[in-house]
């Protein structure tokens, strides 16, 4: 099996690492109020802004990117950067979803990417890892119900 699409848990049980539909971060009114929050996170070049929503149901996660067309102005740069970012997040994303386990929360963020360059993927990715582990640890070391 390919290693990037497979994560192995500790019970011996194989996990899936998909960024479906139900996951993505698409209503405006959410995306409104993650903004009128004002939590975020920063580290350079990459912006995280979350916001978490008591859920009757299931822990859910929401996540969407956005690249400024200020700084980059082809489409194409844009859509490059925001394929990198997803692709970062979907590789990175157990560990939130275990700080949310079991809380019945919905937490939504979105990933900002900040810079007018574009960096190297490792240096991408390290610092989304760095990004989700401090929200995470946010999430379980606050009670937010």
């Amino acid at each position: 099996m390919h290693r990037s699409f497979y994560m192995m848990n500790s019970d011996s049980q194989h996990k899936r690492l998909t960024f479906k539909k139900k996951e993505r971060l698409k209503s405006r009114s959410t995306i409104q109020a993650l903004f009128d929050t004002n939590q975020n996170l920063k580290n350079y070049p990459f912006k995280l802004v979350w916001m978490i929503v008591p859920s009757s149901g299931t822990s859910m996660v929401k996540a969407g990117v956005s690249v400024s067309k200020r700084n980059h102005r082809s489409a194409v740069t844009r859509n490059f950067i925001k394929r990198r970012m997803r692709e970062c997040y979907r590789t990175n994303k157990l560990d939130l979803y275990q700080s949310i386990d079991g809380k019945n929360i919905e937490l939504s963020f979105m990933l900002i990417y900040l810079s007018s360059e574009i960096v190297p993927f490792t240096e991408f990715e390290q610092k989304i890892k760095q990004l989700l582990f401090r929200l995470s640890e946010k999430v379980k070391t606050n009670d937010f119900l």
